[in-house]
């Protein structure tokens, strides 16, 4: 029987196992408006509501999210949860954790999407804008990757973490279960070969853009949390990071020694939009492909006059 943990260790639990099991960010926010614990880490920053930034030219905060969480921290628990739309149409929930009448944090769970990503921009006259296609299709993609459903969807989540926090137990007896699932038919040299099966997997499939944690998990006969922990355990890495480096790996061998299209090679390493390619190859090599294959390019010539220059 697991061994009773206090509200706040049952809110940072909960708060894992909502971030690894079904892929939505969470903030857990302590007194005062102090940030306790952010999942994925210091993703806040880069917001939907910073990004709009882009089209507005006004400077837009995140002022809404602590004063709803203040708000609740004086409501002596009265609600179980709360589902609050930004002010920018992406919803939220957040989940009180009192101990007594003491507030002590409060577990914020999203952004979640509840239409299309074109329906919300054209609402805020994004898209009608034209302005900055590279920035509307960099937002496209932040969008096209939030966890998406309806009211009832997002209930039943706000649900589950309540009773997640609320019990004394369950959350444990939760990470308990994930981790059987995990180990169960793996003894300590078994996992080792996992991980290089997992390596192995990666490697060959990586420019398949339908790669995911779920096909590789799948492949190896574990459940995905535990890939998730394999790359940052051993490979000390994120799985998306992972693979986005082989891509850029490989695009930025095939920029420098062929004369296929940069949209090409793109496609053929595993990406499917163009604008995200050009982000995660400048985030690697300070430059976008293009410039990339360029200074090459340059650089080749200039040691070809060079070589001319000497054997003359």
């Amino acid at each position: 029987m697991p061994t009773p943990a206090s509200i706040l260790e049952r809110t940072h639990a909960a708060a894992h196992l909502i971030s690894n099991a079904l892929d939505i960010d969470c903030v857990i926010v302590g007194p005062e408006s102090q940030i306790a614990l952010e999942l994925p880490p210091n993703h806040l920053g880069n917001c939907f509501c910073q990004r709009l930034q882009a089209f507005t030219g006004k400077e837009i905060t995140i002022d809404h999210f602590f004063n709803r969480c203040d708000q609740i921290s004086t409501d002596n628990g009265e609600e179980s949860f709360y589902i609050y739309n930004c002010p920018y149409g992406l919803a939220n929930i957040i989940v009180p954790a009192f101990d007594g009448q003491s507030f002590v944090a409060a577990l914020q769970i999203g952004p979640i999407l509840t239409s299309s990503p074109d329906e919300l921009l054209m609402k805020h006259g994004v898209i009608s804008r034209g302005t900055n296609e590279e920035a509307l299709q960099d937002i496209r993609q932040y969008l096209s990757g939030l966890p998406s459903g309806s009211i009832s969807f997002i209930m039943s989540i706000a649900k589950m973490a309540k009773a997640l926090i609320t019990d004394e137990t369950l959350v444990l007896k939760s990470l308990d279960m994930d981790r059987d699932i995990d180990e169960s038919r793996l003894d300590p040299d078994e996992r080792g070969d996992v991980a290089c099966a997992i390596q192995e997997f990666v490697l060959s499939n990586f420019t398949n853009n339908e790669i995911s944690l779920d096909m590789v998990a799948k492949h190896v006969y574990v459940h995905p949390s535990y890939v998730s922990r394999i790359f940052s355990k051993k490979f000390n890495s994120h799985f998306r990071a992972y693979v986005n480096e082989l891509r850029v790996d490989l695009a930025k061998e095939m920029l420098a020694n062929t004369d296929k299209s940069v949209g090409d090679i793109c496609h053929e390493v595993g990406f499917s939009d163009h604008s995200y390619f050009n982000k995660v190859f400048k985030q690697f090599y300070g430059t976008t492909p293009s410039k990339y294959r360029d200074k090459v390019r340059a650089e080749g010539k200039k040691s070809q006059n060079a070589t001319a220059e000497d054997s003359e």
